[in-house]
């Protein structure tokens, strides 16, 4: 009896089988209505690391599609985090070198020594404020502290005003007021009275500095511009001929004298030959209209030698004889037909010359004249008491604005000439 039984489940459990095998392979039948892989993938469920393989390639592989559908967001993409990654590593090798030569003292307000506190009392005050200025403790927590400040990402609350006194042994410092602030961007506090009251935000400065620096760059740069390339469409025009080696030689003249000799000879000539004011408070229009044409004449020579050189390039093309042969004017061909070409790479270099006459052409100007710009601020920074926060601020936002700078001079391009294409 026990025998029939055994052999009875048996057979149930092989016909149990053979109807679990029957359904699955009118599941895997690709001509079934009923396929379903439901099965299987229970069956062969992946792990969490072959999970996460399987959709960082399937991203990956979408990412890709897309910027190949559109290769200018995906060149844009590209530029923008090789600039982010030159950006961070110019701004941490900048950070440990003037760190390494800023001596402490700086951090100490202005009138510590009227204080008259003791050695313990100074060092615990040292100490105190440069945990509250981010650069105490080992080089690497200082540069985190900094990078953290200058990520816009990230929200800071920083201290604004502190109030504090001794312990009345004298041992400790007992702070009764402190003001922070929410910031996003965070460039740090002045340190050195010759620039501004001890620990004026660095931001604050730039922001009232910027607009001063940006509209006399911008318009020196855009009477550069109009001055320049006509001067080089002219020698090129009379290539060979006098007028283009005096033009030519003039420009090539500029660019050889030093800067400091162009800003103090503009400057000798405004007030010892036309009587100007030589300071910007004065209000006058002299000193509005004098410091443009310095900067006129440190950018404008490039610019002609650069129209000079790209106009004789497109001047043996086929489409410029053709036309000449056609009877057109020399003007329409030169500034019409040849400058739509040679202008697309003249034009080019605008948003790094605007980047190189804010942060580099002006400071001399700017403090010469005594324009309250930023140029002012790194002269002041690097000759006297050596103030690390200004200095990584106006370097860092120079290099930034530098290399988005050339991020949009070859968008430009491209948005000019269609010829131009981003794919590989």
């Amino acid at each position: 009896m026990s025998q029939n039984n055994s052999t009875i489940s048996s057979s149930i459990e092989e016909s149990s089988q053979l109807e679990q095998l029957q359904v699955i392979q009118t599941n895997l039948n690709l001509e079934s209505e009923a396929f379903n892989l439901d099965f299987e993938l229970a069956r062969y469920k992946p792990s969490r690391i072959q999970e996460f393989r399987y959709r960082y390639s399937d991203f990956w592989s979408g990412t890709n599609k897309f910027f190949l559908q559109h290769p200018l967001i995906g060149y844009s993409f590209r530029r923008i985090i090789y600039g982010l990654i030159t950006l961070l590593i110019a701004i941490i090798l900048l950070f440990i070198i003037i760190r390494s030569v800023t001596n402490d003292i700086q951090y100490l307000p202005a009138n510590y020594q009227s204080l008259k506190l003791s050695d313990k009392q100074l060092e615990e005050l040292l100490v105190n404020r440069m945990k509250l200025f981010g650069v105490y403790g080992p080089m690497g927590q200082q540069l985190a502290n900094y990078l953290r400040n200058l990520c816009p990402f990230i929200p800071k609350d920083i201290l604004v005003f502190d109030y504090y006194e001794f312990s009345p042994d004298g041992s400790s410092i007992v702070y009764w007021e402190e003001i922070f602030e929410r910031r996003w961007v965070y460039l740090g506090v002045t340190s050195s009275p010759s620039i501004a009251d001890s620990s004026t935000d660095v931001m604050t400065l730039f922001n009232k500095a910027i607009p001063y620096s940006f509209v006399f760059g911008s318009i020196a740069v855009v009477i550069s511009y109009l001055i320049g390339i006509p001067l080089g469409i002219e020698a090129a025009k009379k290539k060979g001929k006098p007028s283009d080696s005096i033009i030519n030689a003039s420009s090539i003249t500029l660019i050889a004298v030093p800067a400091v000799v162009i800003v103090i000879g503009i400057y000798l000539l405004s007030v010892a030959g036309f009587n100007n004011s030589g300071l910007f408070s004065s209000g006058a229009f002299a000193t509005r209209f004098w410091p443009i044409v310095v900067l006129v004449l440190m950018m404008m020579p490039s610019t002609v030698v650069l129209t000079r050189r790209y106009v004789v390039d497109e001047m043996t093309s086929d489409y410029a004889r053709f036309a000449l042969s056609k009877g057109m004017t020399n003007n329409k061909v030169y500034y019409v037909h040849i400058f739509r070409n040679a202008g697309i790479r003249i034009l080019k270099q605008f948003p790094l010359d605007l980047a190189v006459t804010l942060f580099g052409a002006s400071i001399l100007t700017e403090q010469q004249w005594g324009i309250p710009g930023m140029g002012r601020y790194i002269v002041s920074a690097v000759s006297g008491d050596k103030d690390s926060f200004v200095i990584l601020g106006y370097v860092s936002f120079a290099a930034f604005v530098t290399v988005f700078s050339s991020l949009i001079s070859d968008l430009l391009m491209v948005g000019l000439d269609p010829r131009v294409k981003l794919t590989k």
